[in-house]
């Protein structure tokens, strides 16, 4: 199992199918715009192909917190439901991890929804513990129906 890793060269299209599929929220004809901000804000993209299809995807960025120090966030972990039983979220949490030991990180974090069962026992599975809860607010109400 190849694990690959976005570069500022990929075509960015490429991803439409498995990111809509996650976050439904996105617009086509905006995503790319988006995901290259994201980008040069320091967000990597870690990926794995399936027969030549994104079969599934993880989003992190390196952050550094008074309470955690130098952690990777996970912002994003998916694979596609017809993929789904392979390993390959377990694969991608295991690229992570690997990472932040290797770039002397103390922490690997992430939030999950409090419905995404599937979700939190591969977390579990993998030593991750259950150490807060997430509070948001949006800034305008606009935003608002994204979070209902």
């Amino acid at each position: 199992m190849e694990i690959s890793i976005l570069k500022p060269t990929d075509d960015l299209s490429r991803f439409w199918n498995v990111l809509s599929t996650f976050r439904t929220n996105l617009a086509e004809d905006t995503y790319q715009q988006e995901l290259s901000e994201m980008i040069q804000d320091g967000f990597h993209l870690i990926y794995i192909t399936d027969h030549g299809e994104i079969a599934g995807f993880a989003g992190y960025r390196y952050i550094h917190k008074l309470f955690t120090g130098k952690t990777i966030y996970i912002d994003d972990l998916f694979t596609l439901p017809q993929y789904r039983g392979k390993g390959y979220a377990a694969s991608l949490l295991e690229y992570i991890h690997q990472e932040a030991k290797a770039t002397g990180m103390n922490k690997v974090e992430l939030d999950s929804g409090p419905t995404r069962n599937d979700a939190h026992r591969l977390y579990l599975n993998h030593k991750y513990s259950i150490t807060s809860m997430h509070f948001s607010r949006p800034v305008s109400s606009e935003k608002m129906e994204l979070f209902t």
